[in-house]
């Protein structure tokens, strides 16, 4: 199925690894020149390799989604590469483990500094570019831990992630008379770094939350998004899209 997406500029945070990377290349499979973003230059660099490998185009940049002057530059200089930013992907992320009592303030500024400021500090960046041509698409990283109770996520993240749902709905609201959707997805336990580092049982205990008893893989999740920011999903904005294996329904 064509998506139509031949031709469009994406910046993917977080395009390092996981479900970050896996996006970038999925998009570099529908012909769109991704620019991969990541706090690891050497990581963004491997993905931007892994795009051209495929014969697409890409271009690595390191940005600290918690540094408002890099992500400022890093829109700046993906903008100069190939032109306004069409596709937003914010994917850059860290996720934390264990309880209320165990949160401290420090840890919490820093999951909310990365998951959630980051997020915004990347929307704030490119959405009056998008605005200005009265066409853009953006996908925001949630997880199943803001959207119902989690089974080992800290508290720090699980609000986090809530936030990015409600920061979802805000900016689709408000962007949306200017032709700009924005649209999240929540997966739940996937196959990526930050899951697999956790200890075998913990893993273990995550796999039995799920009714088809797996966790998702990065390239499941990446397709979910890849459609999201296509025309393919034209009237749908504001959603948050659950990729859960059954994990939590509404």
């Amino acid at each position: 199925m064509d998506l139509g997406l031949h031709g469009r500029v994406a910046l993917v945070t977080g395009a390092g690894g996981g479900i970050g990377q896996a996006t970038a290349r999925s998009l570099a499979g529908e012909g769109v020149a991704v620019v991969a973003a990541d706090i690891r230059a050497e990581f963004a660099d491997a993905t931007a390799r892994m795009v051209r490998d495929m014969g697409g185009e890409a271009l690595a940049l390191p940005v600290d989604v918690t540094d408002e002057a890099s992500v400022r530059d890093a829109v700046a200089t993906a903008e100069g590469w190939r032109g306004l930013i069409d596709i937003v992907v914010n994917a850059a992320g860290i996720y934390r483990v264990g309880p209320f009592a165990e949160v401290t303030f420090a840890s919490w500024d820093l999951v909310h500094d990365i998951n959630l400021r980051g997020t915004f500090a990347v929307c704030q960046a490119v959405l009056p570019g998008m605005i200005s041509r009265h066409r853009g698409s953006i996908v925001n990283l949630a997880s199943i831990s803001g959207r119902t109770k989690a089974t080992l996520a800290a508290p720090s993240y699980v609000a986090s992630k809530a936030g990015v749902i409600g920061l979802t709905m805000s900016l689709a609201m408000q962007s949306a008379p200017h032709g700009v959707r924005v649209n999240a997805v929540a997966p739940g336990p996937t196959e990526t770094e930050m899951i697999l580092g956790l200890e075998p049982e913990m893993v273990e205990s995550l796999v039995r939350t799920i009714p088809i008893g797996r966790l998702a893989t990065t390239d499941e999740v990446a397709s979910a998004i890849v459609f999201l920011v296509s025309d393919r999903s034209g009237s749908t904005t504001g959603e948050t899209l659950n990729i859960n294996g059954g994990a939590f329904m509404i």
